[in-house]
């Protein structure tokens, strides 16, 4: 199929953006450098119950446990890792540590300054140019509270707000509300993305099916948005199917649907090719707890006053029974969001790419800057998901520096080594990053 760059750019200045398609190599130029990888760091800020955390067994078939039940039916492209840590100057720099390996960083509650470069970031310096938006920076929190820090060493601001977000992918919510009385943004572009959609291959035919059909979603959604709010809603309910860009992360019922749309958002980024670098950060909140509204993860309906961190200080690290209404209570925080990343790798896993999924052709890594919620750097809650297109190979859990008795062969390794091995399989060199002294060649095809 031939297509005029007047009828490529037609389509993609109404602010639709397209997957890749094949068909569009021509138009950009022949291809350069390494194939396309995408990689997203999702991080939890509080650390996790350790008790329950990790697979008591090592190696392909380990099972996981409750906590990480969410994930299970994906086992064969997850990897746990135990014993690895970051060096920790510290107070309480743990979430600016997560993704810089920087030793020497003491960020406090406050100081957003005076780090290194993240590996998000340093991947984007090399491979960001290559989509519209280098690198997505998403914060429950909004605001600095986020897990990227620029080449200063200054860290990034995280976008929080759905409709802001939506608008940077996909156009303007506003412009869309003039059109959209009658008429939703695809139905405006039919007739030229129909005129597109001939003589492409089947490939290529299915996969601009399948993203047009998730963007109808999502401007649909849109729409019954509006509608209930113009018919005078006067609060948010979750149990709307799809996207809810109007959701309240701060409302007892809209919070659950904000943390569901957020990450639909990331999926859609990554899906349309906007981006292929996203960081997300889950919720800081130093004032209140933060599941202080979430009645359904209170141990036997018991509210804890000390809330999500001050339950981590609290978790006896000598014998679980001795704190069982905390150490419950972090399970089920550690299950919700466990339950959330395995939604978005089930979405991920569910959109076809180049022979296999989305998912396959992206590496997720996920969990906390600490292991016990008192800021213990040790033993960091760590693991990655998919990436088998990009030389991954998954093996369930694997321990490090004697954790596991059966690999004592295994070289030391630190946090930093997984960053490396991210961002090389990402083909960006990532030599010394961090106190990084290898790469994971243990799971790497």
């Amino acid at each position: 199929m031939k297509i005029s760059k007047r009828e490529f750019m037609k389509l993609t200045g109404c602010g639709l953006g397209l997957p890749w398609l094949e068909s569009l190599q021509p138009l950009l130029g022949a291809a350069a450098g390494p194939k396309p990888a995408r990689c997203v760091f999702i991080h939890v800020p509080y650390g996790v119950n350790m008790w329950r955390w990790f697979p008591k067994q090592f190696g392909p078939g380990a099972h996981f446990g409750e906590t990480l039940a969410p994930i299970r039916h994906l086992a064969d492209q997850v990897t746990v890792f135990s014993g690895l840590r970051h060096k920790n100057a510290g107070a309480h720099g743990e979430s600016g540590l997560w993704l810089t390996g920087n030793k020497a960083y003491n960020g406090g509650k406050s100081d957003k300054t005076g780090n290194t470069i993240s590996i998000d970031q340093h991947i984007a310096r090399s491979r960001g140019s290559e989509t519209g938006i280098p690198s997505l920076v998403l914060s429950v929190a909004g605001g600095q509270d986020t897990i990227s820090w620029d080449a200063k060493g200054t860290a990034m601001y995280g976008l929080c707000d759905l409709p802001q977000i939506y608008e940077m992918l996909f156009g303007s919510p506003n412009a869309v509300a003039r059109t959209q009385r009658h008429q939703s943004v695809l139905e405006l572009v039919g007739r030229d993305l129909g005129k597109f959609q001939q003589g492409l291959g089947r490939e290529d035919a299915r996969r601009l099916g399948q993203y047009a059909d998730a963007i109808s979603t999502t401007d649909a959604q849109l729409r019954r948005d509006r509608e209930y709010y113009r018919n005078g809603a006067s609060e948010f309910t979750a149990t709307a199917p799809g996207l809810s860009l109007s959701a309240n992360k701060l409302d007892n019922i809209g919070r659950d649907a904000y943390v569901n749309t957020l990450y639909d958002l990331a999926a859609l980024a990554l899906h349309g090719d906007r981006t292929r670098i996203i960081t997300i950060e889950s919720p800081f909140n130093h004032a209140a707890p933060v599941f202080a509204h979430y009645p359904d993860l209170f141990p036997d309906g018991k509210k804890m006053d000390a809330g999500w961190h001050g339950c981590g200080h609290q978790l006896s690290q000598k014998n679980e029974a001795d704190t069982p209404l905390q150490a419950q209570y972090l399970a089920n925080i550690d299950r919700y969001w466990v339950s959330k990343l395995a939604r978005f790798l089930d979405r991920l896993n569910s959109i076809s790419h180049e022979g296999g999924t989305l998912l396959d052709h992206t590496i997720v890594m996920y969990g906390s800057g600490m292991s016990w919620g008192n800021h213990l750097p040790d033993q960091l809650p760590l693991l990655i998901a998919g990436g088998k297109a990009l030389g991954i190979k998954h093996k369930a859990h694997v321990g490090y520096n004697d954790r596991d008795p059966a690999a004592k062969d295994l070289p030391k390794s630190n946090a930093s080594d997984l960053l490396r091995t991210i961002s090389e399989a990402c083909g960006v060199s990532a030599k010394g990053f961090g106190e990084s002294t290898r790469t994971l060649e243990e799971i790497l095809a």
